[in-house]
Parts: C-alpha cells; structure tokens; sequence
C-alpha cells in the first residue's frame, strides 16, 4: 500500500495567505532553451490536461515557484506544439482550487485555443490556496471521460505537499486515470516510489536549469504526435515515458 502520509505537507494552514492577491503575469523572458521537434498532428485525437498547485508552497516566497515559471513555461510547451497543431488535439487547465475563474475546458490546439489556454496558465483571481489535489484530479477524470476518442494525458504541476484527508483514495485515482500520467515535481519533495510505477515522474528543482518545466509538459504534449522528439527531460519514474510515435 502507498504510504501516503509521506506525502502530507508539512506547511503550515497559514501561510497560504501567499496566494491571494490579483494575478501576476511573468515578463516573458528570451528563450535560452530548446524543446525539440514537435513532430505532426497525432493520427487520432488527443487531450491533454494541465492542472496546476497554487498553493503557498508553491507560490509564496519561499515557495517552489514562487514567480510562476511553471506557467511560462507551461505556455511555451503549448505555443510550440500549437505552431503545427491539428483542431482534433485539446488542451485544458484546471487548478486545484477548481472551479475557479482560471479554469479552461479543452479547446483546439490552434492560435485561437492558445489564447484561451493562456488565460488559465496563471494564478486565478479567486484562487484559494488549496492544498488538496482531490477535486481536480476528479476534474480532470470527467473531463478525459466525456472525451472517450481521445487519447488523454494528465500532467500535474505541483510540489505534492499535500492536505488530502484520504490521500491513498486520492493516489489511486490518479493511477486510476484513463490516459497517460505525468508528475511534475517542483521543489525538491521526494514522491519517488509512492506513486503507481504507471505514473511517469519529472523533478524541476531550484537548482535546474529554465527549461525543465517546459520539457516535461512538451514531452507530454506529443507523446502521440509522429516524428517528434522532444528535448531530453530527467526522468524520475520506475519506468520510462512510454512513447507512441509511429
């Protein structure tokens, strides 16, 4: 069984005071880093959903993103598969505090889905902090479940500190999940060998290089997309990505 009270977080309710506030948009820096080719539009349709921890371990100042460099750079995943993107392949956003303002449900990745998509890849006005990754993972399962002719994919941007009263339940719904899992790591939490051996794991860590984040959402994004060959990402999980290019 999963020990899930190693993956309890040990911040206290108070400081996630960090993340309430107007939202914050990051001055887009100049790209110092590659993603690879994103190859062609999937041969079947495709959804991939990003949901996102805003919680003040992750955004306060001491927190594992606490300038929101997993929304740029979650953006700029998006923008270069969009350059080649098809109508049949979706993207979405959601937040743990789902439902929020923030929330986007899954558009085409074309230009237009992109500016949609931008809009949830900040912190939400009415975000509240919300440590409890339960109610978007349950989110996100409806949403891959009213898709059921799209290849779903999962990618989770959080530190995993979490305050899930039933937090094996919560584990073994995102192995659960009917499509592909990605774990985004941020920070430096150890969830290596808590998770199903299903659930592919990528670290961003204080000390990684601007890029890491993007990669792992970029991997994400065309797994299923003939002749792509995303940028070398560290992986972190019992086993390798799987990938489906043909």
């Amino acid at each position: 069984m999963i020990r899930a009270e190693l993956l309890k977080a040990r911040l206290a309710r108070a400081e996630l005071r960090w993340t309430s506030g107007p939202s914050k948009r990051v001055r887009r820096n100049p790209i110092t880093y590659t993603l690879g080719n994103p190859g062609r539009p999937a041969k079947e349709p495709t959804l991939l959903i990003v949901i996102a921890d805003d919680s003040g371990s992750v955004i306060g100042p001491t927190g594992a993103d606490p300038v929101s460099n997993r929304y740029e750079e979650a953006r700029r995943a998006f923008e270069a598969v969009v350059r080649r993107g098809g109508k049949h392949e979706l993207g979405a956003v959601h937040h743990f505090d789902t439902p929020t303002s923030g929330d986007v449900s899954p558009v085409p990745l074309t230009s237009a889905g992109l500016k949609q998509l931008d809009a949830g890849l900040r912190v939400p006005p009415d975000a509240r902090g919300c440590s409890n990754l339960g109610p978007s993972l349950k989110a996100g399962i409806e949403l891959a479940e009213a898709h059921p002719e799209h290849r779903a994919t999962l990618v989770i941007l959080s530190d995993f500190q979490l305050f899930d009263v039933d937090m094996d339940q919560v584990l073994t719904d995102l192995a659960e999940f009917p499509g592909d899992v990605h774990a985004v790591v941020l920070g430096g939490t150890q969830v290596d060998g808590l998770m199903h051996e299903r659930i592919q794991i990528s670290h961003a860590s204080y000390t990684d290089s601007p890029g890491t984040v993007a990669r792992a959402v970029f991997a994400s994004l065309t797994t299923h997309r003939p002749g792509s060959r995303p940028a070398p990402i560290p992986i972190a999980s019992n086993n390798q990505q799987r990938r489906t290019n043909s």
